[in-house]
């Protein structure tokens, strides 16, 4: 290919592995040049760049958060949990794991700092 031709003019089917049939699947995603598949985002895209604070955290919402742990204790219920409090500087919250290993217990002790994506729901500890 010629570096030099703009991508938007560089037809997909041109790319080597793409044959008829997945030009055709990729036209229903109108996908139809190599620029559309450069800037092509899934329909689940989840954005895990932007740091969300503890204090703004809301119901329903999908963040990245960061913080350091507080408190990290085994819970017994229905099943087994790993239980988290994280802080920042704006709040503090809850997480539970419901699937964990011995290395994460071991990992996730009083004075670490961490990262976690995931969804924002009410709990009996809040959010």
């Amino acid at each position: 290919m010629n570096p030099t031709v703009p991508l938007n003019q560089i037809q997909i089917s041109q790319l080597s592995g793409v044959g008829p049939s997945t030009a055709a699947r990729l036209e229903r995603l109108h996908i139809y040049n190599v620029q559309d598949m450069l800037f092509h985002l899934p329909s689940r895209y989840q954005n895990r760049t932007r740091i969300t604070p503890i204090g703004a955290l809301r119901e329903g919402m999908e963040v990245l958060i960061e913080g350091d742990i507080l408190i990290s204790d085994t819970v017994r219920g229905k099943r087994r949990s790993l239980l988290c409090r994280i802080e920042d500087s704006t709040g503090v919250t809850s997480l539970r794991f419901f699937h964990f290993g011995s290395a994460q217990k071991n990992y996730l002790q009083r004075g670490a700092r961490i990262r976690c994506f995931g969804e924002v729901r009410r709990g009996i500890t809040g959010l």
